[in-house]
């Protein structure tokens, strides 16, 4: 049961700005139990980026407890290049770097934004793409 306690400096306009920001900040909350494995958590396919969307008013929040929409991976021609790149990268590091570890993520990602003109991508929103190519078996 919430309490309605407010310092005396509260007005109105903080009333506006809560209710407006509340439901995606309770999401992150459900989402967050949910990763820690926190009794009552749910998956909400909620990050921060939708968090702060859904606070902002640029994200809809979806129905109570329902999840929001998975995230469309982008066409081949936006993965191609970190997907590539990851599976040269297999070949070229593979042998001193077995698994993903962070020194290998620390090379990648250095190469990776050494390019910025032509890799065009953040790192942080190709990692997985490159991860995924790195970590690809093609079984022949």
């Amino acid at each position: 049961m919430a309490t309605r306690w407010y310092p005396l400096w509260w007005n109105e306009s903080h009333d506006g700005t809560w209710e407006r920001i509340k439901e995606a900040i309770r999401r992150d909350w459900e989402q967050t139990k949910h990763d820690l494995r926190l009794d009552g958590g749910h998956e909400l396919n909620q990050g921060a980026a939708d968090t702060v969307r859904q606070a902002s008013g640029r994200q809809a929040i979806p129905e109570n407890d329902r999840p929001n929409p998975p995230k469309v991976i982008g066409s081949w021609d936006e993965a191609e290049l970190p997907i590539g790149y990851g599976y040269g990268a297999r070949q070229k590091y593979g042998a001193k770097h077995p698994i993903w570890d962070d020194d290998l993520e620390a090379t990648l990602r250095s190469e990776w934004e050494s390019d910025k003109a032509r890799t065009r991508q953040p790192w942080d929103d190709a990692k997985r793409l490159v991860r995924h190519g790195y970590e690809y078996k093609l079984n022949l």
